[in-house]
């Protein structure tokens, strides 16, 4: 089936094959004219020079006085003549946005010659519509004042606002174009409504000869016009692609646009007598559901491959994959097969998907974020900091060194860092440095050393690059300006600017595979088509919709709207589809919380209205759900020599067993598997703020730095008595912010900031602290023999086979005496209860007490080490006992008070001796809980599927 552009090509070899050179033929883009190029040139048979051809927008730029000038420049001066005229103090950064939509607006109005004086006029009276717009057809009036009446019946503040502002565009719309005009520049529309208003006094340039007009479809006001005069005046031509499918049926919009211009005498013999019927012919049409967007880019390059595999010597320019989302392409470019060598992309990619976007970001986010001690030391807060480190542009420049640093930064627990705590890299010396008021030099030096030293790939480099033009040309324009930009306004900025930039891929349009967008197919056609993302969301596409003019007045003025978006879509869709043989469309099956996984409605009118025989295909992986994963582990080989590390002379490095690990067995043995055998360590986040998990170390730290200069290991005499603590509560805040530093690994020649949650968590530290020197008050004097006292014990254990050493060890908080009574202290921020059953209880894992049971093991490894006159007394300072006068002693159901923890100590060994055989017994695995309560906040239930 021949292909538009060569039909195009054999006409014009046809009618003016001796004179090629004096023939121009506008397209709608500049792609179609590559390909008409080369239609030729396989056509002829002899030198001859190429007829000039152009996109229609080269064409008109050709003749007007004026050159077009860039978005950012366009949307700057707009902003200067907007903020003069509605005389307001809002920033670049804030019009922006709404720059945007009223550049779009004023091109608009332009391309469709609309009388702008009598668009921006406050309508809301009757007298003034009739009056004004006597040139208007009925419906058309009462459509306005429709809009207005409803506008006026209520008066909100909102809407006398737009009042406002609606009724001074015209004076803004007028100032920027004589702006625009004394630096002889434009924006699009101008230079359409300049040719459209000036036709007969132009000097038409590569305009002499015979003129071709191909491929057009939806013709704004100003191309018609233009057009029309070309054909009345020029004797030229317009050539139609289209077929009899769409444009012969009225109830498909696809072709609206064609059927109206058929309908204008001046278009209407330019139609063919017989309308052609490409959907006649026979075409294989598939109709693909995929899950996830990215599922698609891998399913149409596993259709590649196999195309591949069944003809080597395919033809790849007559194959198109044609996105309608553009942020497949590099999940498509990543899925394309080997056998696929020249590839062409035929669209922008947007900046905003960058990988250089994300690490700018961070940077900005770094600058935002950063702080001083008051010695003038800038701090730099660990979350940007990491974030720019571990980014892959970045963490390449030295791995080992960068990762180290990362991995420092969270094992110390570091929130705010120092430049003389990060590595000694050019690039990282550029990075972390205050950006003061020079945010463009700053960016910019960044940007030159990622690409100077980078080893990224040779299109991340160039989006460096690309970042960099962006940059230096926001520069040129701001510096025309003598507004000052923040950092705030900057970034608001600079986002912006990327969300609308796109990175324009070069590459042989004539050669490989076609990956385009879907604006890109107009006039194009290929015999085997791949079209992606065909949900509604993306065909038609949704974008470029808003606008400052409301529907009504677009429609009434004859301005694009919704309608017309869909129209045009529809005709592309159709048109891409009419000469192909093979058409394979996918769509995505499942959305989000807000839909998007329906089917486009072009699909739907295909499958319903086509007649075709459609096959139509699901992609799903099922799986059928079960039910909560039964897991368990057996004691082999592998797993016995694991726990050896906890025997002592075993063959593994020696470890000893905790009285958390011993109550996490308790809680749950797979639990116990993960952490203490096969080293699933849960990975250590950053506390920014003191939280509930922490708050316990920082209170145990500051009661040590608190009594440390009392402690008194060797019985020297060094007592606390009750005239002591009037001291003592002068050191607490002292203490309190060493706990914090040592928490956050703060130094002491560095300010710690106290900020946001973490002074809460100080208040609530010197109440703990207050309350336990309260406490102690009551209780002294009695000296401090022991503060955070490591203490090991080996305990020997019948096993099956033969008798084993097990070895423990615990940190006990506190340590003190008095009258020969050694109290055993345990701190705890949380509401721990004192009372307990009995011992057997505590290793009963539905019924344990875990304090009770972690301050009997404390007695368990003191007891080696005690006076035969002491007693053992475990006490618990927790929140009952603090602040609810609670007793801090261990409360045994029958006995009471536990005053002498020896008491206990026979039966408690032999209850943990009896545990100590279960965990090691090869017959016992590693088995989940039955109390799923305990899953919701572990580590590891989503390796268990609980919780």
């Amino acid at each position: 089936m021949k292909k538009f552009i060569q039909e195009i090509a054999e006409k014009i070899l046809q009618e003016h094959g001796d004179h090629l050179a004096d023939v121009t033929v506008i397209f709608p883009n500049r792609r179609a004219g590559l390909f008409l190029r080369e239609s030729l040139r396989e056509a002829v048979t002899k030198p001859t020079w190429s007829p000039n051809v152009l996109s229609f927008q080269d064409f008109i730029s050709l003749q007007s006085p004026t050159q077009t000038a860039d978005k950012l420049f366009l949307t700057h001066q707009l902003f200067e003549v907007y903020s003069k005229v509605m005389k307001t103090g809002e920033g670049f950064d804030r019009f922006y946005y709404w720059g945007q939509m009223l550049l779009k607006d004023f091109d608009d109005v332009d391309k469709y010659l609309v009388n702008t004086e009598n668009l921006y006029t406050n309508l809301s009276k009757q007298k003034q519509l009739d009056l004004t717009f006597d040139f208007l057809m009925p419906e058309q009036k009462e459509i306005i004042q429709k809009f207005w009446q409803g506008f006026d019946q209520t008066k909100s503040e909102q809407k006398e606002r737009f009042e406002f502002v609606w009724d001074r565009l015209f004076k803004v719309y007028t100032t920027f174009q004589k702006t625009l005009k004394d630096q002889n520049l434009a924006y699009e529309g101008m230079q359409y409504r300049y040719v459209a208003d000036n036709l007969s006094r132009i000097q038409f340039k590569k305009a002499d000869g015979p003129v071709i007009f191909g491929g057009f479809n939806a013709l704004n006001l100003a191309e018609e016009r233009i057009i029309s005069y070309f054909i009345e005046n020029k004797n030229a031509e317009i050539i139609w692609d289209l077929d009899a499918y769409y444009v012969e049926d009225k109830n498909q919009e696809a072709g609206n646009f064609l059927r109206e211009y058929k309908g204008k005498n001046i278009f209407a013999s330019s139609f063919p007598a017989e309308n052609p019927q490409f959907f006649k012919e026979e075409k294989n049409i598939e109709i693909i559901g995929v899950p996830q967007y990215v599922g698609q880019a891998k399913v149409v390059g596993q259709r590649l491959g196999e195309l591949l595999e069944a003809d080597p010597d395919l033809d790849l320019r007559k194959i198109a994959v044609v996105l309608a989302d553009e942020a497949l392409l590099f999940p498509l470019l990543h899925s394309l097969p080997d056998g696929i060598g020249a590839i062409n992309v035929t669209m922008g990619f947007p900046l905003a998907y960058a990988p250089i976007n994300s690490l700018i970001e961070h940077i900005l986010d770094l600058q935002r974020t950063i702080r001083k001690d008051p010695d003038d030391n800038v701090l730099y807060s660990f979350k940007p900091v990491l974030a720019i480190l571990r980014h892959p542009l970045v963490l390449p420049f030295d791995l080992e060194n960068i990762e180290a640093l990362a991995e420092s930064i969270e094992k110390d627990n570091k929130v705010f860092l120092m430049e003389g705590d990060l590595v000694d890299l050019p690039l990282i010396k550029t990075i972390f440095r205050p950006a003061q008021d020079d945010l463009v030099t700053y960016i910019s030096d960044i940007l030159l050393s990622l690409h100077n030293g980078s080893e990224a790939s040779g299109i991340e480099v160039e989006y460096i690059h690309h970042f960099y033009q962006i940059l230096n040309r926001y520069a040129e324009v701001l510096a025309t300006s003598d507004r000052k930009t923040d950092l705030a306004s900057f970034s608001r900025l600079f986002k912006q600017l990327i969300r609308t930039e796109r990175l324009p891929f070069s590459g042989e349009p004539l050669k490989g595979l076609q990956i385009m967008g879907v604006l890109e197919t107009r006039n194009l056609d290929f015999e085997h088509v791949f079209v992606l993302s065909m949900n509604e969301d993306f065909f038609p596409s949704q974008g470029g919709k808003h606008s400052f003019i409301p529907y009504n007045l677009r429609k009434a003025y004859g301005l694009p709207n919704f309608d017309q978006q869909d129209a045009i879509y529809a005709y592309l869709f159709y048109r891409l589809l009419q000469r192909a043989s093979n058409i394979e469309m996918y769509y995505n099956t499942e959305g989000n919380d807000l839909g998007g996984e329906e089917m486009s409605r072009f699909l739907q009118q295909l499958i319903h209205e086509s007649g075709f025989a459609i096959q139509q295909k699901v992609l799903a992986n099922y799986a059928e759900l079960e039910e909560s994963r039964v897991i368990s582990v057996p004691k082999d080989e592998a797993v016995l020599k694991s726990l050896e590390r906890y025997l002592v002379g075993g063959e593994h490095s020696y470890k000893r067993l905790s009285p958390s690990a011993l109550s996490t067995y308790l809680d749950c043995r797979l639990r116990f598997y993960y952490r203490y055998v096969a080293d699933l360590y849960e990975k250590d986040d950053i506390d920014e703020d003191v939280d509930a998990r922490s708050l316990g170390n920082v209170l145990h730290y500051a009661m040590e730095v608190l009594y440390k200069d009392y402690l008194d290991e060797r019985n020297s005499g060094v007592t606390i008595r009750k005239e002591d603590f009037k001291s003592i509560r002068l050191r607490l805040e002292r203490a309190a912010v060493k706990a914090f530093r040592e928490q956050f690994s703060v130094s002491e020649d560095r300010v710690f900031y106290f900020e946001g949650k973490n002074i809460i968590a100080k208040e609530i530290i010197k109440d703990f602290m207050n309350s336990i020197l309260k406490l102690d008050e009551q209780y002294a004097p009695f000296d401090i023999i022991g503060l955070e006292k490591k203490y090991e014990l080996n305990i020997p254990v019948e096993l099956a086979d033969s008798e084993k050493v097990v070895g423990l060890r615990g940190t006990i908080d506190r340590l003190d005496r008095k009258d020969n009574n050694v109290r055993l202290i345990d701190y705890k921020t949380g509401q721990d209860k004192h009372n307990f059953e009995d011992i057997e209880s505590l290793f009963d894992r539905k019924k344990k007490n875990k304090v009770a049971f972690q301050t009997m093991y404390y007695a368990l490894l003191y007891e080696r080490e005690k006076m035969p006159e002491e007693t053992m007394v475990p006490a618990v300072f927790n929140k009952d006992a603090l602040f609810l006068g609670e007793d801090v002693l261990l409360s045994h159901r029958k006995f009471g008070s536990v005053r002498n923890a020896e008491f206990y100590l026979p039966e408690y060994t032999e209850e943990l001796k009896k545990l100590l055989v279960e965990l090691f017994d090869k017959e016992v695995p590693f088995d989940q809980t039955d109390d799923e309560q305990k899953c919701k906040f572990c580590a590891y239930n989503n390796i268990c599927a609980r919780g």
